[in-house]
This record gives structure tokens, sequence and C-alpha cells, in this order.
């Protein structure tokens, strides 16, 4: 098995140890039509994935929803830039001590290795951290907060 395979399921297995989590893999792929991939993505509080042109899908994402980049793969400011700009919140990693970086023979360009295609390990603990600090900006109370034209009289408990 591939460690891109691993992670997924890591990722997956993760993600199911959070309470109330429905997680859906999706693979924006040719063979997804586009109008589909734009419902469920705008059905969705999280778009997560590594860094990838699949990310672009953020600018589908309902307004209270949140954009989280695994790992932006030493590309700090792109989908942060793009999700500045539509409006969402944008989370990535941030402990580099947490995050191995495995180079395979596709990972060189020029025979030098590339971040983007490199295969990468994650803490568990650490995903799961950052995953339920992403999931706040998709809780009923923030819903109310940013659709509410008087936001700053609403109190968060």
């Amino acid at each position: 098995m591939c460690l891109h395979s691993l992670l997924i399921i890591t990722i997956y297995y993760a993600l199911l140890r959070l309470p109330n989590a429905v997680v859906q893999r999706v693979d924006y792929n040719h063979k997804y039509p586009f109008l589909e991939q734009l419902k469920t993505t705008h059905n969705s509080d999280i778009l997560m994935s590594m860094h990838g042109s699949g990310l672009t899908h953020l600018l589908f994402l309902p307004k209270w929803a949140a954009v989280f980049e695994i790992y932006n793969c030493d590309d700090v400011n792109c989908y942060a830039d793009l999700a500045r700009l539509r409006g969402v919140k944008y989370f990535t990693w941030q402990r580099q001590e947490l995050v191995k970086v495995v180079y395979d023979n596709g990972s060189f360009i020029n025979d030098q290795p590339h971040p983007k295609f490199a295969n990468y390990i994650l803490d568990k603990d650490e995903f799961v951290r950052l995953t339920s600090e992403v999931t706040f900006h998709s809780t009923l109370p923030f819903r109310i907060l940013v659709n509410s034209k008087y936001s700053k009289n609403i109190e968060i408990s």
C-alpha cells in the first residue's frame, strides 16, 4: 500500500474519533460531474485536502465554512490567499516537527526533491486537534454569528 493511501486511511479514522463527525471522501476528478462537485462543496462545512488544485473548490463553500489545507507543501500563501479573497476561514498545519517528508522516485524535479510531489506522514493527534479547531467554524453559533446583521450583539457561550 502506498503512503498516500495510508495517509487517507489514517486521516479518515482519525476524523471518526471526533464527536458528531460526518466524513465524506470525495475525489474531484473528470468522472465526477462538475455540477455535482459544486453541490457537494456548497453543502460542506469543511473542505479538507492536501495542497492541490481540488482546493480551488473553496470558492463554492458556504460563507460559514472553513478550508483546511492539511499541508501546504511549502506554498504558504496560495490557498490561504484564495480563502481570504473568498471570505472563508483558512487553516493549515503549523508544527513542522510533527510532519515527516518521504521522497520517492517520483518526488524529484531536475534531480532535486520537491515538496509538492512528496509523501507525508502526519501526527494523528495533532491532526485531530487541528480538525477540532476547524470544526468550530461550522457550528450553529458560528453560522448565526456570520448570518446576523447584528453579529456584535450575539454572545457565543
